[in-house]
């Protein structure tokens, strides 16, 4: 029996050191992370963020296969997916896509729908119709479009 408390006693010591030790992790915070072997480490992004051809880029985004003169494409990601062109773009912008897609940069050729790799929007933001970027957070009149336009309301 006093093998038994003094087994208790150590276990309860030892699980109090623990919670003291991750407490403090969250208090003063975990170490910073270093990124090893990436391409694109310490890459400024290139200038230009815009999209870069004709607007509303939703009506343009199969058709861009320009890039602004002077820009340097950003080395590609070690395990980016290889890129899928949508169906309805031309070959000339595809091949455009295929050299801009998985750098981790929002090249002027791309926008949110044909490279969410690497203009995805964030949190409760959607893409703009417009600009091909991140724009306003998703409002309820939209989700009800969403959901007539798919049958469920």
């Amino acid at each position: 029996m006093n093998l038994l408390k003094q087994l208790l006693k150590v276990s309860m010591a030892g699980i109090a050191v623990l919670g003291l030790g991750v407490s403090g992790l969250f208090y003063y915070g975990f170490p910073p992370f270093s990124v090893q072997g990436g391409s694109t480490a310490g890459v400024q992004a290139p200038p230009n963020s815009q999209y870069d051809c004709a607007t509303p880029a939703i009506n343009t985004q199969n058709f861009c296969d320009t890039l602004p003169q002077g820009y340097k494409i950003p080395a590609r990601l070690p395990n980016a997916p290889p890129s899928a062109c949508p169906s309805g773009m031309s070959a000339s912008a595809c091949q455009v896509l295929k050299l801009t897609y998985g750098n981790g940069v929002c090249d002027p050729n791309e926008t949110v729908w044909t490279s969410p790799l690497d203009c995805g929007c964030s949190g409760a933001n959607i893409g703009d119709p417009f600009t091909g970027r991140c724009g306003s957070p998703a409002t309820v009149c939209q989700l009800a479009a969403s959901r007539k336009q798919y049958g469920y309301g």
